[in-house]
Parts: C-alpha cells; sequence; structure tokens
C-alpha cells in the first residue's frame, strides 16, 4: 500500500482542497444536485491524499433519524476513486471514521448519535464482503435498501436505546 495521509476535516473549511472534492464528487457521484453536492462539503470527515498531494478518497457524515431503529445515526457515505481502490483501504477509511465520529458523539448535541449506518453500493465490494458482520468495520448487515444495497450498523460502545 503506498503511503496514504488521512486528514480530518469534520466541521473544518476544506480551503484549497474544496474545488478538488467537488470536482470528484461531480465526477463519480450520479444523480445527486448541485446544491446537495455543495452541501456534503459541511459533512466532510476524512479526505485521503496520496504521495502528491491529491484527493483519493472521501469520507462523510451527517446525523440523520433512523424511523426503523427509532434512533439518530451518522450517516456515512465513502468513496475511494477507482484507480487508488486498494484491498483493505474502504475498510480502513470506513474505521478511521466511525472511530472519529465515536469518540465526538457525547458532545454532538442536539440529538446524540448512538452509531453510523451506511448503505454498501458497491456491488463487487458487497459480494466480497457478505459476512453478516464485517471482520474489519464490525459493521452488523440489518437488510437490504430498496435499491438492493447492503446496509450496515454499527452501534458505539455504551449506546443506548431512545
Amino acid at each position: 500500500m503506498e503511503a496514504l495521509e488521512f486528514e480530518n476535516l469534520w466541521r473544518k473549511d476544506p480551503g484549497n482542497l474544496r474545488k478538488e472534492i467537488l470536482t470528484i464528487w461531480k465526477q463519480y457521484i450520479t444523480g445527486v444536485e448541485a446544491n446537495q453536492i455543495e452541501e456534503r462539503l459541511n459533512q466532510l470527515v476524512f479526505v485521503i491524499k496520496n504521495e502528491y498531494d491529491q484527493v483519493v478518497g472521501i469520507s462523510t457524515a451527517y446525523k440523520a433519524y433512523v424511523k426503523q431503529l427509532r434512533n439518530y445515526l451518522y450517516s456515512v457515505r465513502i468513496l475511494i476513486i477507482p484507480s487508488f481502490r486498494q484491498p483493505g483501504l474502504a475498510s480502513k477509511l470506513i474505521i478511521e471514521t466511525r472511530d472519529f465520529l465515536e469518540s465526538v458523539h457525547q458532545h454532538d448535541l442536539p440529538d446524540k448519535a448512538i452509531g453510523i449506518i451506511t448503505l454498501v453500493e458497491n456491488r463487487e465490494y458487497a459480494r466480497a464482503h457478505n459476512e453478516a458482520i464485517c471482520r474489519a468495520s464490525k459493521m452488523v448487515y440489518i437488510g437490504t435498501s430498496g435499491r438492493g444495497y447492503q446496509a450496515r450498523v454499527y452501534y458505539f460502545k455504551g449506546a443506548l436505546i431512545a
């Protein structure tokens, strides 16, 4: 694995990375309005940069009320640029994001989140990671979305159901 740097941008201005991040999202995310892509800048958790200081991966999170679980969770999105995908990188990004959000959730009020939830949209990744509890991230399979994506949840240590 090449030398990669994880930079935490939670509740920070992405500064000179702004344009690069928006360009990546416009290139790799379909069906999202321009204003929604802009809003994601406020949801940044981590960016991964390569040795040339280029962004090759991004995680975002926002607090959402999940009706079926009757609680707030951070809805997490992960994007690794296809040409930079390598074994274990997506797992490392979700783990870094999970651990960071777990470290701040107690003070992220109102509506404290009890964990994270994500949809696994990459069907190839989902086929390769079809265990009920992912070994690396410890995320638990809880069903399939209307579009056929795996839905996975991780509950923070000591989380209490509302």
